[in-house]
């Protein structure tokens, strides 16, 4: 009894179980403790030191002999009330270390096709059903693949993931399958000028951007913050305005 609400209140199960056989017994010898409480005399004289310090136990003299009383319980609670002093002390403190890892942006870095390719299994996972890409073509079937591309497109399709793509105006390839709008790929495209193009592909999505570099650099990278995220995102949405509906195929 009472042990489960003093262990909430911050004593172990065997602080707990002297304290109250402390309790119980009133001013007395360890052996009577040990024996009330259960636990091993040797045991017994650690933990009276211990809640000797937290001033829930006074030790006294009757002649040789040194005998143990509990102290009243309200302690705890003064016990209680200092323990959330302290932390209301240092907790600013401790908040910011906590926001600073938080906000540190992560970003992974990939080599060579194969580790490539990983960036487009993440994507996949995206949560919000709505990636952002700026894509040549050309050089993303260059880069990772065409028929890896292909299946892709599949499992993004499968998954519900609508694509808002921003493709070069012309010099590039114009199918149903890339490059043209596709409602049934769930895909939607606007055109700019080629100038603007230079990555293969850039893909935004939940609090990611992802790059991957043309077939010459031949690697990529996920970076993930929601400030550069939500920054590329509103450059991209700008330059969706800005663009055509139409190629010019002439």
């Amino acid at each position: 009894m009472y042990k489960k609400e003093l262990m909430g209140a911050g004593l172990t199960h065997k602080q707990a179980q002297v304290y109250v056989a402390c309790l119980e017994a009133g001013p007395s010898k360890i052996p009577q403790i040990a024996s009330l409480s259960q636990i091993k005399r040797t045991t017994v004289y650690g933990i009276v030191e211990e809640l000797e310090a937290l001033d829930l136990v006074k030790s006294s003299y009757n002649g040789k002999q040194k005998l143990y009383e509990a102290q009243d319980p309200a302690l705890i609670l003064s016990m209680l009330e200092e323990r959330k002093r302290r932390m209301t002390e240092i907790l600013p403190g401790l908040t910011n270390l906590f926001i600073t890892h938080r906000v540190r942006p992560k970003i992974s870095f990939f080599e060579g096709r194969e580790g490539v390719r990983k960036i487009y299994d993440d994507v996949l996972e995206c949560k919000s059903k709505e990636v952002k890409q700026v894509v040549r073509v050309r050089q993303h079937n260059e880069a990772v693949g065409d028929a890896f591309i292909k299946e892709f497109i599949r499992k993004r399709v499968a998954r519900g993931i609508v694509t808002h793509n921003l493709h070069p105006k012309h010099g590039d390839l114009y199918t149903n399958e890339r490059g043209m709008e596709d409602l049934k790929r769930k895909r939607f495209v606007r055109y700019l000028p080629p100038s603007v193009f230079y990555a293969a592909i850039i893909m935004i999505y939940d609090h990611k951007v992802a790059m991957v570099s043309t077939k010459e650099e031949n690697f990529g990278f996920i970076i993930e913050s929601k400030e550069f995220s939500n920054t590329i995102s509103a450059y991209f949405d700008f330059m969706w305005g800005l663009g055509s509906k139409e190629p010019d195929l002439s």
